[in-house]
C-alpha cells in the first residue's frame, strides 16, 4: 500500500470519526457536522501524513 492510499484512507478514517463525535455529542450543530468534520479530518490527516513522510 502506498504512503498516498494510506493517507487518503486516514483522511477518510478521521472523518468519519470527528462526524460520529459531532452528530452524537452536538446534535443541534448537525447543519455543521459535514463541512467541519470534511475541514478537521483533512487537515489532521494531512497533518499526520507529512509527519510520518517528515520522519521515513
Amino acid at each position: 500500500m502506498t504512503r498516498f492510499l494510506l493517507n487518503l484512507i486516514l483522511m477518510g478514517i478521521i472523518t468519519l470519526a470527528i462526524y460520529w463525535l459531532i452528530t452524537s455529542l452536538a446534535p443541534s450543530f448537525g447543519s455543521f457536522a459535514i463541512p467541519v468534520s470534511l475541514l478537521l479530518g483533512i487537515t489532521i490527516g494531512f497533518y499526520i501524513y507529512i509527519t510520518i513522510d517528515n520522519r521515513l
